[in-house]
């Protein structure tokens, strides 16, 4: 028995470009041309670099009638090793998804990453969405086929740099520790450094608050009623807010400084990339400086 064919009809429903995309790959369309800079961490040079970075890339992008500004992006140095810190790179790596920029400029590859991972990923990530950087001290347009190459050559050589330097920055800070003349950090609740002189100076009121915790502590006070009194009277933290942690206040009274003291090397940055401060447990050498400073408490109430 022969069974009978249904013919079914096709329905084809033409689904419009949109405009805006397509533009996009028009090739007679303007490039939206960015520049990206990593500046000076000093704030006079950090500003002068900027304005000179910045009048410089909007001239120059400006004055090729085949390209449009679109913006210039800046970060300070110190934040090369890590794209993470740079608020701004990746918020040019949201635009650049977001169809706002179709060419970077970039100085040089050790201006765009010093860690060889970031700087290959995120132009794989660009070059997917068809959008290239220019080094302009290396001559190299990330869209062409052998530029992963060279920037791989480049970025390894910038990220052997930044770790020479870190190494030598560790080793400086080694020997002002040897010697006592490193100035540790000093946020601390009732101490601040001279901005002058750079010695350390006791705040009184501050100091009042500091030895009232050890006060409340000897007379048997757990860390949550301490706490409670702080916060009851309206007694500000390091930081200026009035509510407090029990860690915090434990790490008041364990912190050898309030007796005058100074121990040296609590913490350690990594050589290699990304670099990450971990707490020294005796990985690295620390040195202790007694009398360092004026105490806040005795050494018998300490």
């Amino acid at each position: 028995m022969q069974t009978a064919t249904v013919e079914r009809r096709k329905i084809v429903t033409k689904i419009p470009a949109d405009p805006a995309k397509a533009a996009r790959f028009d090739p007679n369309r303007p490039l939206r041309v960015a520049a990206y800079c990593r500046v000076s961490t000093d704030l006079d040079d950090q500003l002068n670099s900027y304005e000179t970075q910045k009048a410089y890339y909007t001239e120059y992008i400006r004055k090729n009638p085949k390209w449009r500004f679109a913006g210039i992006y800046a970060d300070e140095g110190i934040s090369g090793t890590q794209v993470k810190k740079r608020e701004s790179f990746l918020r040019m790596i949201s635009d650049c998804e977001n169809g706002k920029i179709d060419l970077i400029l970039i100085k040089s590859v050790s201006r765009y990453a010093r860690n060889i991972v970031d700087c290959i990923s995120y132009i794989r990530i660009l070059k997917s969405l068809g959008i290239a950087i220019y080094f302009e001290e290396q001559n190299i347009n990330t869209l062409t086929e052998d530029s992963e190459t060279y920037i791989g050559i480049y970025g390894v050589l910038a990220q052997a740099e930044s770790e020479n330097i870190s190494a030598n920055i560790k080793w400086g800070i080694r020997k002002r520790m040897e010697s006592g003349s490193y100035n540790c950090n000093f946020n601390l609740l009732g101490y601040r450094r001279d901005k002058l002189t750079k010695e350390i100076v006791i705040i009184p009121e501050e100091a009042e608050a500091v030895k009232k915790i050890y006060s409340l502590y000897i007379q048997g006070n757990t860390l949550e009623q301490i706490k409670e009194y702080l916060e009851s009277r309206q007694i500000k933290t390091s930081r200026g807010k009035y509510e407090w942690s029990k860690a915090g206040i434990k790490a008041i009274l364990t912190n050898e400084k309030y007796v005058g003291d100074s121990l040296l090397g609590k913490t350690y940055t990594t050589l290699t990339l990304p670099h990450r401060k971990i707490e020294n447990k005796g990985e690295g050498v620390q040195y202790f400086i007694e009398g360092s400073h004026p105490p806040i408490v005795s050494r018998t109430v300490f």
